[in-house]
């Protein structure tokens, strides 16, 4: 279930009457007043979901005797476990700037609009309900694929047999009968061949099966997990070349102090679209000609900047993405003359860089 924290719930947790109502913002000081509700600006977090894949190899039990019997060479005899990186994506989420928290301090009449936060107190629409997205911090679980044991299918003799080399050749003998059996179904000289076609299909599936089985004695099996990694980077100003992670081909996915892994970096490269400062008196004043800035703030927001980033190593660039950096803007301010007399302007904002979505009156 979706939640959403409104100013009610936030009033309850700071142990103040809840109240929605028109009013001026300043920055946060403790001791908040009866008529007030203190709200947090965005910060984006960078978050870096690295997918890999680890192939793992475990030789056959008749892995010696793939030449002899089968005439399979180049047959690995060691277990191995292989790690690739298959995929690496990069999102952004809003988090509390710690720096950016604000109390709309509430008239004691007049009308007063709804205030929405979410669950983390990040300001994000007046006068209107918006659905908070469902973060997603962990991968879904991967269902294990249901393995088959060869040993289902040997016969009394092969099971019985009195060493591993008796073993490897039965096992060989029961494989080429297998073939045999196959063949001669699909070139209609079996006794028996079933008349329907599905049946034809399934005893054909099922001799298949066996064989691949039996095979994996001798070549060995292989198989594949996958697992991802996060990463956050909440960046304050621009990096370039800051050390992600470390990756072995062995090992996987490595912190940045294990040196058996090779390095992975992130760049960080401001764009520079806007000239980051903070709200003052000028702004304010221009926001709204005539009235001091405590009267002109009705709610601070950010208009965020961009940046660059990129994820690579020294061979490869795994992606590289054009986002929204709300600490890379600037602070702003809504103007109380814009809620007009009724105080019923609906405002929407981006909870991930702080940006006004949309207006309307």
């Amino acid at each position: 279930m979706k939640i959403r924290n409104s100013v009610i719930l936030l009033g309850m947790a700071l142990g103040i009457t809840p109240v929605c109502a028109q009013g001026v913002s300043a920055p946060f000081q403790p001791g908040i007043t009866q008529d007030a509700v203190s709200y947090w600006l965005p910060k984006t977090q960078i978050t870096i979901r690295v997918k890999v894949s680890k192939q793992i190899f475990k030789p056959g039990e008749f892995s010696r005797y793939a030449e002899r019997y089968l005439r399979l060479s180049d047959v690995r005899d060691k277990a191995e476990e292989v790690w690739t990186i298959s995929d690496i994506q990069i999102q952004t989420q809003g988090v509390p700037d710690q720096d950016k928290l604000y109390t709309l301090t509430f008239s004691p009449t007049g009308i007063r609009p709804y205030i929405e936060l979410t669950r983390d107190g990040i300001l994000s629409a007046v006068n209107v309900h918006v659905d908070e997205p469902t973060r997603q911090d962990k991968p879904a679980p991967i269902q294990p694929v249901k393995k088959v044991n060869p040993q289902d299918f040997m016969t009394e003799e092969i099971l019985m047999a009195g060493s591993t080399a008796k073993m490897a050749e039965l096992t060989a003998k029961e494989i080429y009968n297998i073939r045999e059996s196959r063949n001669a179904i699909t070139r209609g000289q079996a006794e028996y061949i079933p008349t329907d076609g599905e049946s034809l299909k399934f005893m054909l599936e099922s001799l298949s099966a066996q064989e691949a089985a039996l095979l994996t004695l001798f070549s060995g099996t292989s198989e594949t997990q996958e697992e991802t990694f996060t990463i956050n980077v909440t960046p304050d100003a621009a990096t370039s070349k800051q050390l992600l992670f470390r990756f072995s081909s062995k090992l996987g996915v490595l912190p940045v102090d294990n040196l058996a892994g090779e390095p992975v970096w992130i760049d960080i490269t401001d764009r520079n679209m806007t000239q980051a400062y903070n709200p003052s008196a000028d702004a304010l004043k221009k926001a709204a000609p005539g009235k001091n800035k405590k009267e002109a703030a009705f709610l601070y927001y950010r208009i965020p900047g961009r940046a660059i980033v990129k994820v690579y190593n020294n061979r490869t660039v795994f992606t590289e993405q054009d986002v929204q950096i709300a600490q890379f803007g600037n602070v702003e301010v809504v103007s109380s003359t814009l809620m007009g007399k009724r105080a019923d302007t609906k405002i929407k904002f981006d909870t991930t860089t702080g940006n006004i979505l949309g207006i309307n009156e």
